[in-house]
């Protein structure tokens, strides 16, 4: 073999040997939060490409490619009407009581990246609507998702908070009626579609539970927040749910399924649950 020819393959070699590999590349912030969503959506992501600087693109179950990181600047608007899935998972939901009023803006779970719904529970209403089962919540039956563990998740709250119930009747008044399951529309407001529209979601109480356009925004609602069980945002969110109340957009009725920001917070305060390793997702981007 011409001395070239071995001079050029050992440069080759070394240059491979030298680049980073996409696990290398990718950064501890993007690892955990992918990490997680492998591990409560288990299938949904297909694989993970990783380009240059670390920067990674998701591929979803239903072929939906989506940015982790697309880079750009976001107000808090922005964050809202179109985040990518770093910005989805960027603010830390407070497990426990509730104990100071939230900045403005300040809202873990408003942040909804609208593809990555239409992959985990249907991309419209009949997609949605077949995956539905009824799930007895006191007196009443709503629909939920059965995708990604939704309703049966919903079916075991329902049974801690019989229990709770049982031992403290005076927590019904701020659960009954409930409302909700399917109920495909948008955020009022906005062009975005509700969690209510995949089945993920419940409203308890309607009639006795603030929402925050009916109030002056700003309006400080610590007192209200705290008065409500917290022995049933507690039931919810040993489930996988995150509450409404805990918002500075306060939404004191809503329940929704996000158990990766659950994960996540229990991460944040040094719990060490077992977590699905990417490793086995990650490829060079094309």
């Amino acid at each position: 073999m011409p001395r070239s020819v071995r001079l050029s393959l050992f440069l080759f070699f070394c240059l491979l040997w030298a680049a980073p590999s996409p696990a290398q590349s990718l950064s501890p912030e993007a690892r955990r939060d992918l990490s997680v969503l492998a591990t409560v959506y288990p299938g949904v992501l297909r694989a993970i490409e990783v380009g240059p600087g670390g920067r990674a693109t998701v591929v979803l179950a239903d072929g939906a490619r989506l940015p982790y990181d697309d880079g750009r600047a976001r107000t808090p608007e922005t964050s809202e009407d179109d985040p990518d899935l770093k910005t989805m998972l960027a603010q830390p939901y407070p497990l426990g009581p509730v104990t100071a009023e939230p900045p403005l803006w300040f809202s873990p779970g408003r942040q909804r990246v609208q593809a990555f719904f239409f992959a985990l529970y249907g991309h419209d209403q009949a997609a949605v609507r077949s995956s539905l089962k009824p799930v007895r919540f006191f007196n009443q039956s709503i629909p939920f998702n059965t995708r990604q563990g939704a309703a049966d998740a919903f079916s075991r709250v329902a049974a801690r908070l019989e229990t709770l119930a049982a031992a403290d009747p005076g927590i019904r008044k701020f659960l009954l009626p409930a409302s909700g399951g399917m109920v495909w529309r948008v955020i009022a407001g906005t062009d975005r579609l509700s969690a209510h529209s995949f089945a993920a979601a419940v409203d308890v109480s309607p009639r006795g539970n603030p929402y925050w356009r009916n109030l002056p925004r700003g309006k400080n609602m610590l007192a209200v927040r705290r008065a409500f069980p917290q022995t049933v945002v507690a039931a919810f969110e040993a489930e996988g749910f995150i509450w409404g109340g805990k918002w500075a957009e306060f939404d004191l009725m809503h329940f929704e399924y996000r158990p990766e920001l659950i994960l996540l917070a229990r991460l944040a305060r040094g719990e060490t649950p077992p977590l699905a390793s990417v490793d086995g997702l990650l490829r060079p981007a094309r």
